[in-house]
């Protein structure tokens, strides 16, 4: 049998293949929104990190804005989509003016009905499901999944932080998954974000209070006097390289040039 002998390749070109391979990996998706007349969101910026699974939601707003839900997707209005998306209850009842308080945040399997309902229904089934809760900021087992949950009040305006490690939304199994097989994404997106996003106010929320129930520190209730809407669909976001990314780009560059003079 014939051979042919591949020619050796050299350490400097496989170094800086490596690194351009570890600079694609690292970065995140990000989407930005500002409409500074608005109470509801004067400005919203979504993130999610492909790689570790971070996922961010920051808003400002009015001061009598005391809570919102939140479902996001790849791409598509979030609405209808039983079985496939997380949707996040924020509750920040007890923000006062000039203070800064952790809110509770609340995770479930999104119902995908027009509604409030998933923390009390897990799916558009006729009748009451039992819901598919995913976490709650007020177990101390979940307290890892948040990375930065907060709701400051400037006296003039507010602003909400959601950050979590998503991972524990991502790797969810849903208790009642898509009836059209599509798949599990939770609170990802890459380059198209869709969103139902909804900043309320006059937030009546309560939460399980017997250890023995399954909704121990589960939201009970969530009601609201007013509402706004950010109901959107493929909206474009932007990669943003990480600084470590940047760095490694620069040091293949330089790997590759030392190469050429040899």
């Amino acid at each position: 049998m014939n051979r042919t002998l591949a020619a050796a390749i050299p350490a400097s070109a496989i170094l800086a293949s490596a690194v351009l391979t570890s600079a694609a990996d690292a970065g995140f998706w990000r989407y930005t929104y500002s409409s500074p007349s608005s109470t509801w969101f004067s400005s919203i910026t979504a993130e999610y990190d492909p790689d570790d699974h971070r996922f961010k939601w920051e808003f400002t707003s009015a001061t009598t804005v005391n809570g919102a839900w939140l479902v996001v997707s790849p791409g598509p209005n979030p609405k209808g989509n039983a079985g496939e998306l997380a949707i996040l209850f924020l509750d920040a009842r007890n923000l006062t003016s000039n203070t800064s308080v952790t809110p509770t945040l609340t995770a479930y399997n999104y119902n995908g009905f027009n509604g409030v309902t998933s923390y009390m229904d897990g799916s558009p089934l006729a009748g009451n499901q039992t819901p598919d809760r995913i976490f709650s900021s007020r177990n101390n087992d979940d307290l890892g999944v948040v990375t930065n949950l907060s709701a400051t009040d400037t006296g003039t305006m507010r602003r909400f932080v959601i950050e979590l490690d998503a991972s524990i939304l991502q790797n969810h199994t849903p208790l009642y998954p898509a009836a059209n097989g599509d798949p599990w994404t939770g609170v990802a997106f890459g380059q198209r974000l869709g969103a139902w996003f909804h900043p309320t106010t006059g937030l009546n929320a309560a939460y399980g209070t017997d250890p023995t129930n399954p909704n121990f520190n589960y939201l009970t209730t969530f009601t609201y006097t007013g509402q706004g809407a950010f109901d959107t669909t493929n909206l474009l976001t932007q990669w943003v390289p990480a600084p470590g990314a940047l760095a490694l780009c620069g040091l293949a560059g330089l790997v590759g040039s030392r190469r050429r003079r040899s």
